[in-house]
């Protein structure tokens, strides 16, 4: 069957190795003159630099330190080369010739790189020479990436000699607290565009990005949060946010209004307040240039974007003015590659069905991290589960069984378990046999007492495509004994965090997820992801096996694949630029075993479902998708109206 999947040879010709791209270091530029008061620890050109730079600890980069202290005590033993390509940047401002607001700045790097120390550092110093209220405006796709965020700043800032306060702005939480805390003015926002907008409009419509709003207003109603003063705003992930038809759109507009726009005269007319840095970091390159400078600039001029695509052999560019760097790999203008959305409308920022038209295009995203085993399995698709449930069973230590603390309750991972693992049962014991769990597994030899040649991982993510289907395969796996936890955008966010907590603990090493926990969330110890279906645009597939083999690890990743899903496993072998190959430790056989204990557990995990009114909660979030969807698409009838009536005024003229 591996044949199949070799019709079409992975675009990028041949590679050098798994970490190299193919393009080279670029010549070294000219040595540029130190910029007076630059921000010490080695001025860095524009162009190309290589591992073997000088700047080997945070104290060479310009840090403080406190602040380089701090990141020994969290065990950051050097920085990464987005660290040392983006914080020297941040700290010396923009480039010779920019403006006040200079130093506006695109960062493409791999994920599990590091990128967020590498805005937070630079913001924390830079913060501690003036500190006054909301200093850092922090945008992020999802929840769960905005809650890691904040904890990370808090962190890293606990050593900067100062109190520095974060306010975590998301959906599912209290209105009001979130309200009171924006009113006590903390030097850093992570928010969620949904929730952030939502305050922001709650605060007095389109017009309250005004300056002279904040500070003449003398009304006691509620005028919304206070960005005027803001110097930084991050769009962490920026490819999602940014992406056309996600529902991100006019949430993202309006946060950029209300920190980066301030109104002059009395024509209306706008500019861009100086001052305030745009930061865009992703590990894709999804939309051209020009788009992101539009989106970024709410439509008021041109952003000066300076591209950073940071390659994983330590290696980055710097392109000058625009973006336009040297280095191809990383995108340019052209690149049309769309990554998944939210929901938008209730504020919940979500993937299931992610933007619509896009497309892919080779060359738009960085290399897979080099220590990653990709990998498929080829079954029919009626049989899914069964397989999956083969893959957990084979490629995971004690079957995926393990919880780490007993006392578990595996309600948690979505109702109490039949007690099918249970051998000791008597009653149970013949389903335990024919899993194969009959005994104590031993880890380290396969079935036929060889030594295996692969050692079993220890936690895995397992992808599914929608809520729905993810909260499907969690019940299964609950039913058949294996322990684990569901993460998707119908929980309540409580459970959202409690699942996530439970699985960076490794109280539970198996975390059932959609997209959402495709995208930002650090957990180094994730061994394993199995893509229970393969994501129907590639890019997605890119975030997806990038949760393991993180920060140099090794990890692995095995794809189930369906006799439809052929044109998908290219499309996977395209952007990663390597081939898939066959997993051999999964077999027909295994999974003919448990087609019934399987089918049985489907049933029985329906009726449990349909029993706590999770298909009510589906067909609310599919309606709501659906008016968020009709929605948008008459606010761009109507800004391509107005367009068009605009230019021909203007013709007229």
């Amino acid at each position: 069957m591996s044949s199949l999947f070799r019709k079409k040879k992975p675009v990028g010709g041949k590679r050098k190795s798994d970490a190299d791209d193919g393009v080279g270091p670029s010549p070294p530029p000219p040595p540029r003159r130190r910029r007076p008061g630059g921000g010490g620890g080695g001025e860095q050109s524009s162009s190309s630099f290589s591992f073997s730079s000088s700047l080997t600890t945070f104290a060479d980069l310009g840090l403080s330190p406190p602040l380089a202290s701090t990141c020994r005590k969290l065990g950051f033993a050097r920085p990464t080369p987005v660290q040392r390509a983006i914080i020297p940047r941040l700290l010396r401002g923009g480039d010779d010739g920019d403006d006040g607001g200079g130093g506006h700045l695109l960062a493409l790097s791999a994920t599990g790189s590091g990128k967020t120390a590498a805005f937070a550092l630079p913001l924390l110093q830079v913060l501690s020479s003036d500190p006054y209220g909301i200093f850092a405006l922090v945008l992020t796709p999802t929840r769960e990436l905005a809650k890691q965020i904040s904890q990370q700043v808090l962190a890293l800032g606990s050593g900067s000699g100062m109190r520095v306060t974060c306010a975590l702005v998301v959906g599912g939480e209290d209105v009001t607290r979130q309200n009171l805390e924006l009113g006590k003015q903390p030097n850093f926002v992570v928010a969620t565009p949904g929730r952030l907008a939502e305050l922001c409009r709650a605060g007095g419509g389109g017009d309250c990005y005004h300056d002279d709003n904040y500070a003449s207003s003398s009304s006691s109603r509620y005028h919304g949060p206070n960005f005027s003063k803001v110097k930084f705003v991050v769009l962490d992930e920026a490819d999602r946010l940014l992406c056309a038809g996600s529902g991100f759109e006019r949430d993202v507009a309006e946060c950029l209004l209300r920190s980066t726009v301030a109104a002059i005269g009395g024509d209306g007319r706008t500019r861009r307040r100086d001052g305030c840095r745009t930061l865009l970091f992703s590990a894709t390159m999804t939309r051209s240039l020009k788009s992101l400078e539009d989106m970024a600039g709410a439509g008021v001029g041109r952003l000066p974007l300076e591209r950073v695509v940071v390659r994983e052999d330590g290696s980055w560019d710097g392109g000058g003015g625009g973006g336009c760097g040297a280095d191809r790999a990383g995108g340019g203008e052209g690149d049309d590659d769309e990554a998944d959305g939210g929901t938008g409308g209730d504020k919940d920022e979500d993937e299931d069905d992610g933007c619509r038209g896009s497309s892919d295009r080779h060359g738009s995203t960085p290399n897979i991290p080099a220590g990653l085993r990709q990998e498929y399995v080829f079954m029919p698709s009626r049989v899914r589960e069964a397989y999956l449930l083969c893959a957990v069973r084979t490629l995971m230590t004690n079957g995926g069984r393990g919880g780490g603390n007993g006392a578990y309750d595996n309600r948690v991972g979505g109702g109490p378990s039949s007690g099918w693992n249970d051998a000791a049962a008597g009653k149970n014991a013949n389903i335990s046999e024919l899993l194969g769990w009959g005994g104590d597994d031993d880890d380290d030899n396969d079935d036929n007492g060889r030594p295996r040649r692969h050692p079993l991982a220890r936690s895995a993510i397992i992808f599914a495509p929608t809520c729905e289907r993810c909260a499907h395969l969690s019940g299964i796996l609950t039913e058949l004994g294996v322990r684990n936890v569901a993460l998707h955008s119908l929980l309540s966010q409580n459970r959202r965090l409690a699942s996530l907590g439970m699985f960076q603990s490794q109280r539970v090493r198996v975390l059932v997820a959609t997209d959402v926990a495709s995208r930002g969330l650090d957990i180094p110890e994730v061994d394993l992801v199995i893509n229970a279906e393969l994501p129907r645009r590639a890019v997605d597939y890119v975030h997806r096996v990038g949760r393991t083999a993180r920060a140099g690890r090794r990890g692995r990743s095995v794809s189930l694949v369906g006799e439809s899903d052929v044109d998908l496993v290219h499309e996977a072998e395209r952007i990663s630029g390597r081939p898939l190959e066959k997993c051999v430790e999964v077999t027909d056989e295994m999974a003919v075993r448990l087609l019934g204990p399987v089918a049985k557990a489907s049933r029985l995990t329906r009726m449990k479902l349909m029993d706590i009114g999770f298909d009510e909660l589906v067909a609310k979030h599919r309606e709501r998708k659906r008016r968020d969807r009709r929605r948008r698409e008459k606010a761009e009838g109507r800004a391509r109206k107005a367009a068009a009536l605009a230019s021909e005024r203007s013709g007229k003229r």
